[in-house]
């Protein structure tokens, strides 16, 4: 299953995510002045287009954190 997969069918059980940071070097203000030219970073640019984030933050409920990792699993086959 592929990220953009996964955040979808996160969504439809309501459960908000966002894709990963985009690496330095692919930073539009840093494209503009050419601080990286000719370099590449594949670990940095894989993360950026597989990686996302899920809720995260110190309000979230344990029932809350549960349910996310539940449906996760679900969606993996783990359960």
């Amino acid at each position: 299953m592929s990220r953009d997969e996964l955040m979808n069918k996160l969504e439809k059980k309501g459960i908000e995510t966002r894709t990963f940071f985009i690496p330095m070097h692919e930073q539009p203000v840093f494209l503009n002045r050419v601080l990286f030219k000719g370099e590449s970073y594949p670990v940095a640019e894989e993360l950026s287009r597989k990686g996302l984030y899920l809720p995260s933050s110190s309000g979230l409920k344990e029932e809350e954190i549960r349910y996310i990792s539940d449906v996760i699993k679900v969606l993996w086959g783990i359960r």
